[in-house]
């Protein structure tokens, strides 16, 4: 929360003083002189049109170049962590950083260029500068946010190099049904960097990312954008199948439905089931009694089932076939299938009878 003010705030003055001298610009050349504008204006616009005009294709020259420099270390850091995890992991993270960083000064260099566009009248630019202005401004709080995120992440398993090598904590892997917990002998909040890469490694282990936290925090972003702004069902779905859900055929995730940004891979919605709006799908628990335990585990939604509204779904649950949850829910153990359940935690109030069970098994 502090660092989302911080950065709000910090785009909100670059936002207000560029509206600022926009405003004073276009009160200069189309109603009357401001004179300080004026001398501004002239004595910086010979300098800057040499960066963001003549010398444009060699700026962009050099961004494309640095654009495949650190591409490459991220590819070579991302397959050094399958053997020297914590090494890779820096190596990975550090080129990350310097990619947004990098977009970051694309985007605010592309668009400071409008201004400096000698093809285009000047009321022409100032124009399409304003007209841009807004997305620049979300971009640039999206960019500068996601930068703050890596650079505390990369800093902070800098730090963790000595204890890796040294101290590095033992861990035992626990199974119970469908649960996977990791339970790791640690004095270390379980979200610091040495838990967090002992689960990375694990998870490497059964097929998951090496890289399942950074991969977190894209997918939540990216649930957001496919939550609030997709509305075709068919297109959510699509959407959602590129995160790593398994979903049938005929199936409707409802808006605000938020999917475990971590492990989406391990949510599966058979043909015909559902979820309605704002329903949460958990497929991992750090909240245990154990200190520095993690657990994880399947969510199926089996055929013709639905979920209703705002309901919560955890861990290793399979809602069998042709049930109903009830709206505010949380379903903690498996429900059989052909039944109504609701209730936190989630109880079976009945079964279905024939009829509707005939109704709920239509094909569409």
């Amino acid at each position: 929360m502090i660092k989302m003010r911080k950065g709000f705030i910090l785009s909100f003055i670059l936002f207000a003083l560029s509206a600022l001298f926009i405003i004073l610009c276009v009160i200069t050349a189309i109603f009357f002189p401001v004179p300080i504008i004026d001398s501004i204006y002239n004595s910086i616009v010979d300098g800057l049109s040499l960066v963001f005009y003549d010398y444009i294709v060699f700026v962009y020259g050099v961004i494309f170049i640095a654009y495949v420099v650190f591409i490459l270390l991220f590819s070579l850091g991302y397959n050094l962590a399958k053997s020297k995890q914590l090494s890779g992991s820096i190596l990975y993270i550090f080129s990350l950083l310097a990619i947004i960083t990098i977009t970051f000064i694309g985007s605010q260099f592309t668009f400071l260029s409008i201004l400096f566009n000698q093809d285009l009248t000047l009321n022409t630019r100032l124009m399409l500068f304003l007209l841009f202005l807004p997305i620049d401004f979300a971009l640039s709080l999206i960019l500068f946010l996601i930068n703050i995120d890596f650079f505390v992440f990369f800093k902070d398993l800098v730090k963790a190099r000595k204890v890796w090598k040294h101290k590095k904590p033992k861990f035992e892997i626990e199974e119970k049904g469908k649960i996977t917990y990791i339970n790791i002998e640690t004095e270390e909040h379980l979200f610091t960097p040495i838990p967090m890469l002992i689960i990375a490694k694990y998870l490497q282990s059964q097929k998951f990312s090496i890289s399942w936290f950074v991969k977190g925090a894209f997918n939540h972003l990216f649930s957001l954008i496919i939550s609030y702004l997709i509305g075709w069902p068919r297109a959510r779905n699509k959407m959602f199948r590129f995160m790593g859900m398994k979903i049938g055929n005929n199936c409707h995730i409802s808006q605000k439905a938020v999917p475990d940004p971590l492990l989406p891979e391990l949510i599966e919605f058979e043909n015909g089931s559902g979820c309605g709006i704002g329903v949460k799908l958990l497929t991992h628990n750090a909240m245990h009694i154990k200190h520095a335990s993690f657990s994880f585990g399947p969510i199926k939604v089996c055929e013709n089932a639905r979920i209703g509204a705002y309901s919560i779904i955890m861990p290793g649950v399979t809602i069998g076939k042709g049930s109903i949850i009830g709206a505010r829910s949380v379903v903690v153990d498996d429900i059989p299938p052909y039944s109504i359940a609701h209730g936190s935690p989630a109880k079976v109030v009945r079964q279905l009878n024939e009829s509707e069970k005939e109704e709920v098994n239509k094909n569409y």
